[in-house]
């Protein structure tokens, strides 16, 4: 795994540089990983890196080597702040992101932070006042776990090298588990491992003496007060937005692709990128015969892309999970590995990949007609709870936690819950929805899956764009509601791909011939089955995955010996029987891929721990 890793405190040279090699060490890999490692008294720094992105040696440092910086990432669009700071001195001998970031900090301070778009996370040691500033982007893009023993704090972009350290025991944080098997992931800052947290978005860590202090150099907070402008400033706006988004993103790095899906996000993505860009590869997953296939290739054909269709086996789950368990740290479910199956086969291809991540929720995707209303904050707290409740339900947790495992987790896991709410101070109902979309559920579930492909892929997602998110959080919720002000600025600038139907909706975004033909076709085909004719087969979605199907078929006995085998570990934590009445009901015909999903990677994660 490509990332950094990191110790403060007080130990001898030799020790820092014994602890800073194991934790090398045990930082999950898939080939050979370059390890850049500096060691002194008190201060390790390292960077493990597959020499794609600044692939120059870490740390670097400035002129009079007071300030040493090591970075995992990249930082976009910054040539003139980059010439403002020679005109005041600064040089840039190596010329990469590093060194920029480096050097502004230098001027700056942590005041530079909120001038940085792009997706990274950095630490830079002041020699002279042996401090420690640890920082990451806005959106929190590139993973970091941190852990304090004593006076020592350590930190990573895996939580397997800080296990390594010998003060770090691996106990289990119930909450948190807790909270995988209700929403799929995991809240806030927590993770499976008790004492060790993810670093938060927009955050900066200062280490020194021991002491750790925390700030937040950006917040994400939707407007009060919105602007009254006609629709069309908003059209303007969003398209100017994106446009650069997608411009700042598009780097001389070799070859490009896009994760093209039927839905729209990777549409849009693509549509900009083909605008600027000569010769882009396109990548789609899943059953040949899915919509997502049928529509991805319609698209790619009106774009002249370089298009693959990469099929997904029945069995793949089973020879990626592990290893996909390990480099997630246990945080990806089993049953959403789609992307990460496909990712050596695209790296074949190209070196950096464009996904439409956050596009849905930024753009109001998960907005209802029933959050137009103020509703008592109880109430309406338990109503999010149940759209998000999508694995386990509270009794049916309660009825599987062992003995001395439950007690007061039903309660603790909707007060985070609460709490991840109330992070918002958002007035509109709407406005707090969308929040914990795009900063829970997004950041702790889709992004898990980024982080995955970054083993073997440059990752780059244009809806993370500082200018952008500022823009949308001005927007009024009424035209973000289903997408509204979203779909319409799309039509007007790519009106022949608003023809291609969507695959959540089957159809187009452009009124038309063809919007009516399936319209049309759909009315037919209720009326005859109205009048009785059942042979008459109604509309259906054709999924991109069948995860139900093949855990009854090709993954049964792989299913059945990890979760119901002698070396099960979840019987330690868990009541067996639930467990054994959910496999036999899903080999029955019932559809618990989801429950499935994360038992099979909470027993894998158990294992590797142990």
């Amino acid at each position: 795994m490509a990332g950094l890793i990191g110790w403060v405190g007080q130990a001898s040279r030799e020790q820092v540089e014994q602890g800073l090699r194991r934790m090398a060490a045990a930082m999950p890999r898939r080939d050979a990983l370059r390890a850049d490692l500096y060691a002194d008294e008190g201060i390790g720094l390292g960077r493990l890196h597959l020499g794609t992105l600044n692939p120059e040696p870490q740390p670097l440092w400035n002129e009079d080597r007071s300030l040493a910086i090591v970075m995992e990432g990249e930082v976009y669009d910054y040539a003139d702040e980059k010439r403002r700071l020679m005109e005041r001195g600064h040089r840039f001998p190596v010329g990469n992101d590093v060194e920029f970031v480096l050097h502004l900090f230098e001027e700056y301070g942590p005041e530079a932070l909120p001038r940085l778009n792009g997706a990274f996370v950095a630490a830079i040691w002041d020699l002279r006042h042996r401090r420690l500033t640890l920082f990451n982007d806005r959106f929190g893009l590139q993973a970091l776990f941190y852990v304090q023993v004593g006076r020592q704090f350590l930190f990573a972009s895996s939580t397997w090298p800080l296990l390594a350290h010998p003060g770090v025991e691996p106990r289990l944080d119930r909450v948190a588990v807790a909270e995988f098997l209700t929403f799929e992931f995991v809240l806030g800052e927590r993770t499976l491992l008790e004492g060790i947290s993810l670093l938060p978005p927009a955050t900066c860590f200062v280490v020194q003496d021991g002491r750790v202090r925390e700030g937040r150099y950006w917040h994400f907070h939707f407007a009060r007060r919105h602007r009254l402008h006609e629709n069309g400033y908003y059209v303007e706006a969003w398209t100017e937005r994106m446009e650069r988004a997608v411009a700042r993103q598009l780097r001389d790095d070799g070859p490009i692709g896009v994760q093209l899906s039927g839905g729209l996000d990777s549409r849009v993505v693509l549509a900009f990128i083909r605008s600027r860009h000569p010769s882009v590869h396109t990548f789609t997953f899943g059953l040949p015969d899915s919509d997502d296939a049928r529509l991805a290739r319609e698209v790619a054909r009106q774009l002249h892309t370089v298009h693959h269709f990469l099929p997904l086996r029945p069995d793949f789950v089973q020879e990626i999970a592990e290893e996909a368990v390990r480099l997630s740290d246990g945080l990806k479910s089993c049953v959403h590995l789609h992307a990460f199956a496909q990712a050596r086969q695209m790296a074949e291809h190209v070196r950096a990949v464009y996904t439409g991540s956050l596009g849905d929720s930024l753009m109001g995707g998960h907005l209802s007609r029933s959050l137009w209303a103020c509703y008592d904050e109880e109430e309406l707290a338990r109503s999010l709870f149940r759209q998000y409740n999508v694995v386990f339900s509270p009794p049916a947790l309660s009825a599987l936690l062992g003995e001395g495992f439950e007690d007061g987790l039903r309660e603790q896991v909707f007060a985070d819950f609460r709490a991840t709410l109330a992070e918002s101070r958002a007035r509109l109902q709407a406005d707090v929805r969308e929040h914990f979309s795009i900063r829970q559920s997004d950041r702790r579930w889709i992004l898990e899956g980024q982080r995955l492909l970054r083993h073997y892929l440059i990752v780059r997602t244009p809806f993370y764009d500082n200018d952008l998110v500022d823009f949308m959080l001005t927007v009024p919720p009424g035209l973000r509601f289903e997408e509204y002000l979203y779909r319409i600025a799309f039509r007007r600038a790519f009106p022949r791909l608003a023809k291609v139907p969507l695959e959540k909706t089957g159809l187009p975004l452009a009124p038309g011939m063809r919007d009516l033909r399936i319209r049309l076709g759909r009315r037919v085909r209720w009326w005859l089955r109205s009048a009785g004719l059942r042979f008459v087969a109604p509309p259906r979605r054709r999924p991109y995955a069948d995860y139900n199907g093949w855990l009854r078929t090709a993954l049964r006995p792989w299913v059945e010996e990890t979760l119901l085998g002698p070396q099960t570990r979840l019987q330690d934590l868990f009541r067996p029987q639930p467990i054994r009445e959910l496999v036999a009901e899903q080999m029955a015909g019932a559809d618990h891929a989801r429950r499935l999903g994360v038992l099979l990677t909470l027993e894998l994660w158990l294992r590797q721990l142990s």
